[in-house]
């Protein structure tokens, strides 16, 4: 009796960031494949009112006075599909978007400076969570167990608490300064 073949399905790796640059005021049309998506946005020189907008769920991803350097989350939402991003500046800019490998990665503590995503792979119900930034401080968690998008943290200036924090899990923090979150 002949052998049965054999199939062997291979996944085809994510393709490499996008990167878009300009200057001042422009719309971007992205060529991502749908799905979650990691921006990177950076203008290092800008003065006035800096703003990055997607036409997808998320809509306003950054909304500064002045310079800007940041990781947002984008299409984390089922169904979303962002196709263009809005740009309004004063300086010159570079736009980066990807996936997942734009994220920071740990099993244990993350620590940062400013608007950051990162991926927890370990296990958690709650978090210890401080930050030293003046502005506002927001920490949103997508659970890989329940795919739930939870408001951690929404707060002005220092915080430090303790809330919950179901991981293994996605995170967005918005800061203007730095930041702990301790998963337990």
């Amino acid at each position: 009796m002949a052998a049965e073949p054999t199939t062997t399905t291979t996944t085809p790796p994510p393709p490499p960031p996008s990167v878009y640059t300009g200057s001042g005021d422009d719309v971007i049309t992205l060529d991502r494949p749908a799905g979650v998506k990691i921006v990177k946005f950076e203008c290092p020189a800008c003065t006035g009112n800096t703003v990055l907008k997607s036409n997808g769920f998320e809509s306003l991803l950054v909304n500064e006075i002045g310079a800007y350097t940041g990781l947002r989350w984008m299409d984390v939402r089922d169904g979303s599909r962002s196709t263009t991003l809005t740009v309004t500046a004063t300086g010159a800019w570079t736009i980066t978007v990807g996936g997942f490998d734009m994220a920071g990665t740990s099993d244990g503590a993350m620590s940062g400076s400013g608007d950051s995503v990162q991926i927890f792979t370990g296990n958690s119900t709650k978090a210890r969570i401080t930050n030293n930034g003046e502005g506002n401080f927001v920490v949103h968690v997508i659970s890989v167990k329940s795919s739930r998008i939870a408001l951690a943290v929404n707060h002005i200036g220092g915080y430090e608490g303790t809330v919950p924090f179901d991981g293994p899990a996605l995170v967005e923090i918005t800061s203007t300064g730095d930041w702990t979150i301790t998963p337990s």
